[in-house]
C-alpha cells in the first residue's frame, strides 16, 4: 500500500534530522564538508541515470541553467548550515531554520502571483519574537544564530522554486542538475576559500560520512521530495520541515549532551514557534477541507 504523500514527507523530514547530527561528526569545515556531499550525491545521481533504461540528459539549455542555479541556492544554504553547526551547536543550526516559514510566507505569494495571507503574517510575527527571546538569550551563539537564518532563508527559496519547478522534467534529472550545480558552486568556493588541503588529508571515517550524508540523507530524500512537490505545496513542506530540529536537537543531546545543552528559554521559544507553525498548518488543512465540500 502507497503512503499518503504527508506521511512519506515526514519520513523524509526524519531522515533529514540526521543530517546536522552527521555533519558534526565529520571533522572537515563545512565548505570541504558540503564539497564532498555535494559530489557524492551528484554521482550516485548520475550513476543512477546512465545505467537505468530510458533515461538520459537531454534537456533544454534554459532548464538546465535554471536547475544548475537551483544548484547555486541549495549549496549556498547548506554551507550556511554547516557553518552555523560548526560555530555554535546542532541546536542553534536547526532551530533557526523554523525562520524559514517566515520567509515563505512571503516568498511563496510573489512567486504564485497569489495574496499574503493574515495567519502567515501572525505566524511571521510569534516567530520574530522567539527568535528575539533566542538572540537575547544565546548571544554567545550570535554568529551561528545569523548563519542559520541566512540558511533557512536560502532553504525557503530553494522550496519556493523547487515548487514551480518539479513539472519540468523527472525528479531524479531535476535533482542530478542541482547537485550538479551545487557541486560547482562549492568547487569555486573551495578555491576562494583555498580548502583544498583538507580533502586531500581526509579520514577515512570522515569518507564514510560522507557517503552516508550524500546518499542515504541527501539524493535518495531530495528525489522522493521533488516527487511529492505534486501533491504538497512549498509552505506545506516548509511548515514539515519545521520538525526538523526536534528530531535533530533530541538526537544530538542524546549522543552529545552537555554540549547540546541550552537554556529553557531557547527550549520554550523552539517549541511555542514549531507549536505555531502547526497550528497553522492544522487551520490550513481545516479550511481547506472546508473549501472542498
Amino acid at each position: 500500500m502507497k503512503l499518503p504523500a504527508i506521511v512519506q514527507l515526514h519520513i523524509i523530514v526524519f531522515i533529514w534530522g540526521f543530517t546536522g547530527v552527521i555533519g558534526k561528526l565529520i571533522s572537515l569545515n563545512a565548505i570541504p564538508l558540503v564539497w564532498g556531499r555535494t559530489l557524492v550525491a551528484a554521482f550516485i545521481l548520475f550513476c543512477y541515470l546512465y545505467f537505468s533504461k530510458g533515461k538520459n540528459f537531454k534537456i533544454s539549455k534554459k532548464l538546465m541553467f535554471q536547475l544548475l542555479g537551483c544548484g547555486v541556492i541549495v549549496g549556498t544554504h547548506w554551507s550556511l548550515f554547516y557553518g552555523s553547526i560548526k560555530i555554535s551547536n546542532i541546536s542553534i543550526a536547526t532551530s533557526t531554520l523554523s525562520t524559514g516559514t517566515l520567509f515563505v510566507a512571503f516568498l511563496e505569494p510573489f512567486f504564485f502571483k497569489r495574496k499574503i495571507k493574515i495567519s502567515e503574517i501572525i505566524l511571521s510575527l510569534v516567530i520574530i519574537i522567539c527568535i528575539l527571546f533566542i538572540f537575547n538569550t544565546e548571544m554567545s551563539y550570535w554568529k551561528g544564530i545569523l548563519l542559520g537564518i541566512g540558511c533557512a532563508f536560502l532553504s525557503a527559496l530553494f522550496s519556493v522554486v523547487n515548487g514551480i519547478m518539479h513539472s519540468k522534467e523527472s525528479p531524479e534529472i531535476i535533482t542530478f542538475f542541482e547537485m550538479a550545480g551545487a557541486f560547482v558552486t562549492l568547487t569555486v568556493f573551495m578555491f576562494l576559500f583555498n580548502d583544498w588541503e583538507a580533502i586531500a588529508t581526509i579520514k577515512a571515517w570522515d569518507i564514510l560520512w560522507l557517503l552516508v550524508l550524500g546518499g542515504l540523507l541527501t539524493s535518495f530524500p531530495l528525489v522522493m521530495t521533488m516527487k511529492l512537490m505534486k501533491h504538497i505545496t512549498p509552505f506545506t513542506l516548509m511548515l514539515s520541515i519545521n520538525l526538523e530540529p526536534v528530531y535533530a536537537i533530541l538526537i544530538a543531546f542524546l549522543i552529545w549532551k552537555d554540549s547540546e545543552k541550552m537554556s529553557p528559554v531557547f527550549y520554550i521559544s523552539t517549541a511555542v514557534m514549531i507549536a505555531a507553525i502547526c497550528f497553522n498548518g492544522y487551520l490550513k488543512s481545516k479550511n481547506k477541507k472546508i473549501q472542498n465540500q
